[in-house]
């Protein structure tokens, strides 16, 4: 996959790999560099480079884009042709010469990206090469903040040629750059076409007949995505979804979660039912939302749960996950309000405590910790409207010092 990645990336940036292929403003070699990212594989002195930058007027931190408008006033062009500016005996030349230090720098800061990836919990340490490898194009390109949403289904950021960062990311992993068909044959050959090379077959778009399901693509399919992401939905795994309008198998696992939280039928298609069900869910105030009558119960969820430390959760969507499933055991249980959030003595629950903690008559609710941190805030938000009035006709009094939910 190392391979398939560079070839996609030199592909885009430099036409099949030119090692001397300089851009009008400055951007050098098969991987396009810039002064920044040879700074960050440690070619370049950062502290000159910062220090150039800002003599000319474009420092980083006050300048939004600083590098590229600096690069495009003839600024990079000058840093780089000075060879007091590069470390360790290099320099320009030496680098628009030697395709292994190019390809050192490329491989130097992509591990960089991949581990912030893990760190940041965009990628996981279980997930595909080619999702990796497309995330790392992405990253080239469009930068650290593009191909994290390229990833987890956020905005679409465009550049001058009108690709997108998610273009970049399925050059790889839906092999939109073709290349996928040269990786089993001699690396000579990337510059030829087979002789059986056929046209990708047209994708049926979404909705023509009012349903979205597998396989189709189009604007409805991002917008599902996009409401699903929204409403807290993940695919089978737990990630987030992205909105790359191609609905495959994780849109196909996130449609499912949601027809299960709302009790419909679990095809995995968004019909009628399905998509009239969405729609309601995205105008209704979820309980973190301060329009809702609940919010009051649910801020006092989190603020236990904070108290728990960081520890308590992989992130702070999680922690507001079971606050939401923790409000929702109270609200129906009869509680009006949550004081504490305790944690059970093996640690595998959690209880919502109403009242103070050493007073006998306490009222308390119980949730498991795992299942309240995957439990979306929609579906917690959904089913308390749903089970609550229920529970109200029935007019069940908590008894005290009772655990009342489960």
């Amino acid at each position: 996959m190392t391979r398939r990645l560079v070839a996609s990336t030199v592909m885009t940036e430099s036409n099949g790999g030119d090692l001397a292929i300089t851009n009008k403003q400055g951007y050098v070699g098969r991987y396009q560099a810039g002064a920044g990212w040879l700074s960050d594989a440690g070619y370049v002195d950062k502290h000159k480079l910062d220090a150039a930058m800002k003599h000319d007027g474009f420092d980083p931190e006050k300048v939004r884009g600083a590098e590229w408008k600096w690069a495009s006033s003839g600024g990079m062009s000058r840093f780089l042709q000075d060879s007091h500016n590069w470390k360790d005996g290099l320099s320009l030349d030496k680098y628009k010469a030697s395709g292994d230090l190019q390809d050192k720098a490329f491989k130097i800061n992509s591990d960089k990206s991949y581990r912030q990836a893990i760190k940041d919990g965009v990628l996981h340490e279980d997930d595909k090469a080619e999702t990796v490898a497309g995330f790392l194009k992405a990253r080239h390109i469009a930068g650290y903040g593009g191909a994290k949403a390229a990833v987890t289904g956020g905005r679409a950021i465009r550049d001058a040629n009108g690709t997108s960062n998610y273009d970049y990311l399925h050059d790889i992993t839906r092999n939109r750059d073709g290349l996928n068909q040269y990786m089993t044959r001699d690396p000579k050959s990337l510059n030829q076409a087979p002789d059986d090379a056929k046209p990708t077959p047209a994708r049926t778009h979404a909705a023509a007949d009012g349903v979205i399901k597998h396989g189709e693509r189009g604007q409805d399919v991002r917008a599902l995505q996009e409401g699903l992401n929204k409403l807290g939905y993940r695919d089978a795994h737990g990630r987030a979804l992205s909105a790359d309008a191609d609905f495959g198998d994780r849109t196909k696992e996130a449609v499912q979660a949601f027809q299960k939280a709302h009790g419909l039928k679990e095809d995995g298609i968004a019909g009628p039912k399905t998509l009239d069900a969405l729609k309601q869910a995205e105008r209704t105030p979820l309980l973190s939302s301060p329009a809702h009558p609940d919010h009051g119960m649910f801020k006092g969820a989190v603020e236990g749960l904070e108290k728990l430390g960081p520890q308590a959760f992989k992130n702070r969507e999680d922690l507001e996950r079971a606050a939401g499933t923790l409000t929702y055991e109270a609200k129906v249980s009869g509680l009006s309000k949550i004081d504490h959030v305790v944690p059970t003595a093996n640690g595998t629950g959690l209880f919502a405590v109403q009242g103070a903690l050493n007073d006998p008559g306490h009222l308390r609710v119980h949730a498991n910790t795992a299942q309240a941190a995957s439990q979306p805030i929609e579906q917690s938000t959904f089913q308390a409207k749903q089970d609550a009035p229920q529970l109200a006709q029935a007019s069940q009094e908590p008894k005290p010092g009772k655990v009342i939910g489960t």
